[in-house]
């Protein structure tokens, strides 16, 4: 179960997108709700003792967002929450699942860190960009919950937001180099690769850097990795919206454990969907 936490954490901080830093801004509108799925599937592989270990994540998430206002100093305040959660999960022969519409497992260990977040309406504060400000109570964030850092992530609203250029148009390219915090780096270029009607498709390359560290039954495990990531996505020149965002990642490092470094890779493919209610 360590190893499948650490795998789910990696994956979280490598798949999700960030905010490009452009002249745009977004144009939500106060009261407008968007249903956001996200369907991240993971494969990493580990080296130990000369034998690989290998471990399967396939995870997808419900996101509800509504748009409460705008603030004096242009910053847009939601309401963000997490409505289900499933888990697929594989190690050595071990498989985990969950489902938080299950009694069941909503009772279980997963279930028991994740009762604060499924079903519990969040405020979130972006700002005209699209990025998320740091909530600045995490006191209550524990367990699988911090490991994924629903957070951080504003509970869906990074991935269902992309702020384009002032007026668009086809071979726009702009680049963002966000070092978030200390545990995620990404530079990523974008380019507008065509617009049609009012919704433009957005391509993406660039690299991924995490560190992570998690503390489980007094044992301290980390990875350091860094990757290529690629993708695309539909966005709405209007407001900003996301329609789809599908990406790619792959990245190699190394998990750290009892003083012993082991060679990991991990690739993770993200699919996203964001519907205006």
């Amino acid at each position: 179960m360590k190893k499948i936490s650490l795998l789910l954490a990696s994956a979280i901080c490598l798949s999700t997108a960030i905010t490009a830093q452009t002249t745009g801004t977004l144009k939500l509108i106060k009261g407008q709700k968007y249903v956001v799925e996200n369907k991240l599937s993971t494969s990493s592989s580990t080296q130990v003792q000369g034998q690989n270990m290998e471990s399967t994540a396939d995870v997808a998430t419900v996101y509800n967002i509504e748009v409460k206002d705008k603030t004096d100093n242009n910053n847009i305040n939601l309401s963000n929450t997490i409505s289900n959660i499933k888990m697929n999960m594989s190690m050595m022969g071990q498989s985990i699942t969950f489902d938080s519409d299950k009694k069941e497992d909503m009772d279980g260990n997963i279930g028991s860190t994740l009762k604060d977040f499924i079903n519990q309406p969040k405020d979130v504060v972006i700002d005209h960009a699209g990025n998320v400000k740091p909530s600045t109570d995490t006191s209550a964030v524990s367990g699988l919950a911090k490991q994924l850092d629903f957070d951080a992530s504003g509970y869906g609203a990074e991935l269902a937001f992309l702020a384009l250029p002032k007026n668009p148009k086809v071979g726009d390219t702009w680049t963002d180099n966000n070092s978030g915090d200390s545990t995620l780096a990404k530079s990523i270029t974008y380019t507008i690769k065509e617009i049609n009607g009012n919704i433009a498709t957005v391509s993406f390359t660039g690299t991924v850097t995490t560190q992570k560290t998690i503390e489980q039954q007094g044992m301290e495990i980390g990875t350091k990795t860094k990757g290529k990531i690629s993708g695309e996505e539909m966005v709405d020149v209007k407001t900003g919206v996301v329609q789809t965002n599908n990406s790619t990642t792959d990245a190699s490092g190394t998990v750290s454990a009892m003083g012993q470094d082991f060679p990991t890779s991990t690739k993770v493919t993200s699919t996203t969907t964001v519907k205006v209610l």
